[in-house]
């Protein structure tokens, strides 16, 4: 096991799980953060969120996290309200497909790899909503806000994971 198989696996037996920031990249991606370790601590499906301030994902995984351990389910497509702060969020949810796992849950793969459980990797897609409260999976969402969450719930076509295959080679 690796450097960093090792950390992840340190801190999600001392915290439950481990959350990962991927930065802005070059190809326009928005940032995103998603978690590791979820279905080993809590069997629910691992949460990933793009496009807000990765303080702000950590501490809403935080609090879902303390939901889910609680009994509650984040695992099947609902808006809910989560309560943090004294401030409510609306907060979508959709399953994500699992074409999408190689090109946006990279080391949630090999840790279930290390596991020995790679084929039993789920993920649930965490929304915010626009101005107006509509979602990126709803007609009439904003277009800025739809561009900064990728629809993960949407299998990819053949011919786009050909292409990510292509550039993981290179």
């Amino acid at each position: 096991m690796g450097e960093e198989e090792e950390e992840i696996a340190e801190v999600v037996q001392k915290h439950g799980w481990y959350a990962l920031s991927i930065a802005e990249g070059e190809d326009r991606q928005p940032s995103f953060l998603y978690s590791i370790g979820l279905m080993q601590s809590c069997k629910h499906p691992e949460l990933i969120m793009f496009g807000q301030e990765p303080s702000s994902v950590h501490a809403l995984f935080s609090e879902l996290y303390r939901q889910i351990r609680s009994g509650r389910s984040f695992a099947e497509p609902c808006v809910q309200t989560v309560s943090m702060v004294g401030v409510e969020h609306r907060v979508g949810f959709r399953e994500v497909h699992p074409t999408q796992h190689p090109v946006y849950l990279g080391y949630a793969m090999g840790y279930c790899r290390y596991l020995g459980r790679m084929s039993e990797l789920k993920a649930t897609q965490a929304f915010w909503p626009d101005r107006s409260g509509k979602f990126p999976f709803e007609v009439g969402c904003d277009l800025s806000v739809c561009e900064l969450q990728p629809r993960l719930d949407l299998g990819l076509t053949p011919r786009e994971s050909e292409q990510f295959k292509r550039k993981q080679r290179i």
